[in-house]
C-alpha cells in the first residue's frame, strides 16, 4: 500500500468513515485534499456508475416523476440530457465513481 493510500485509510479511520478506498482516493485526487476529501467523503460519494450520463437518467428516475413517465410512456426511449448542466454538480471519475460538488 502507498503511503498516500495509507494514509488516507487512517484519516478515514480517525474520522470514523467506512468508506472503499478507491472512491475515497478517486475523491480525494479530484479535491485535492486528503483532508477535506475524509471530512466531505460521505455528503459527496453518489455511488458508482459507467459513466455520468446513466446516473443522471438513473437519478432522474429516482426523483422526477414527469421524467420517470414520459420514460415509462416510451419503451426504449432514452431523453438527451444536458450533461453540461450535470457536470457542473457532479463528477465522474475514471474509475467509475461519482461524486456530487460540495
Amino acid at each position: 500500500m502507498s503511503r498516500t493510500a495509507e494514509y488516507l485509510t487512517d484519516l478515514a479511520e480517525d474520522a470514523g468513515i467506512v468508506a472503499e478506498l478507491e472512491a475515497l482516493t478517486a475523491y480525494a485526487a479530484y479535491v485535492g485534499n486528503a483532508e477535506y476529501a475524509v471530512a466531505t467523503f460521505e455528503d459527496a460519494y453518489e455511488g458508482e456508475w459507467d459513466d455520468l450520463e446513466d446516473f443522471a437518467h438513473d437519478r432522474l428516475m429516482e426523483t422526477d416523476d414527469e421524467y420517470r413517465a414520459a420514460v415509462e410512456g416510451c419503451r426504449g426511449w432514452r431523453p438527451q440530457l444536458d450533461m453540461t448542466a450535470w457536470q457542473c454538480d457532479y463528477f465522474h471519475a475514471s474509475s467509475g465513481h461519482v461524486f456530487r460538488s460540495l
